[in-house]
């Protein structure tokens, strides 16, 4: 069994910053690391391999309030987004660094609820089955941190045969997302799904179309590449942004 801790805390400086979150708890508290940086560091537990990572998907349950008073006395301050359960806060890997370069940044898109359980809320937000993991932020330091991962049922199966199953639509573009994944390897997904993805994304605003068109561009090495895999799953991504 592989010893080192997960993908993302290989960086002394994310490591330093996640053992300073962990110190931020309060007693009661939970905060669990989930979405796609979780489902990073399984697949490179299982495959070796690296998936870009953004941001740090994650979830408190308790006294939200007090743990972000405490992370901002360590450093963090707040992002663009901040809602009634919603916010985002970010802290540079390197003391003193400003700019806009996103990689040099620490950013934690947070959810909160007072009382909760870890793998319902997995099972009523994660998009993909291959990504529902949680870890508490604690045990991220633990030798056998792999063993302490909350999953949902067929998540690590899924994960290692490259599934796409969608499991909740959260975000309207995650039509995007599965193409996203089909760059690096995953399956298409099944018709019903694809038929699924397509109805929430049809009512997501354009404005945030464009937003994440450009995030799909990025990923996937451009537009040509884009327009290619979504033809694979019978979309005609031109005819569709254009509606």
């Amino acid at each position: 069994m592989k010893k080192q801790p997960p993908i993302f805390l290989h960086d002394p400086r994310v490591y330093e910053i996640f053992q300073d979150i962990a110190a931020c708890v309060p007693n009661g508290t939970k905060f669990y690391i989930v979405g796609g940086a979780m489902r990073n560091a399984m697949f490179y537990y299982y495959f070796d391999k690296k998936l870009p990572q953004r941001d740090y998907d994650s979830i408190i349950i308790g006294d939200h309030k007090k743990f972000i008073a405490n992370l901002r006395k360590h450093g963090f301050a707040y992002g663009r987004i901040r809602r009634k359960t919603q916010a985002v806060l970010k802290r540079a890997k390197t003391k003193g660094m400003s700019g806009d370069d996103l990689n040099e940044f620490v950013f934690l898109d947070m959810r909160w609820e007072k009382k909760g359980n870890i793998l319902q809320n997995l099972k009523e937000h994660t998009a993909f089955t291959m990504g529902g993991f949680g870890i508490e932020v604690h045990d991220l330091f633990a030798k056998n941190w792999i063993s302490k991962v909350t999953k949902m049922p067929h998540a690590v199966s899924d994960l290692k045969a490259k599934k796409l199953v969608v499991n909740a639509v959260d975000n309207k573009h995650n039509l995007f997302a599965a193409l996203r994944f089909m760059s690096v390897g995953f399956k298409q997904p099944s018709k019903s799904d694809v038929e699924w993805l397509l109805r929430e994304f049809k009512i997501a605003s354009k404005r945030r179309r464009k937003k994440n068109l450009k995030k799909l561009y990025n990923y996937v090495g451009g537009e040509k590449k884009a327009v290619k895999l979504a033809k694979k799953i019978g979309v005609d991504l031109k005819a569709l942004l254009s509606s």
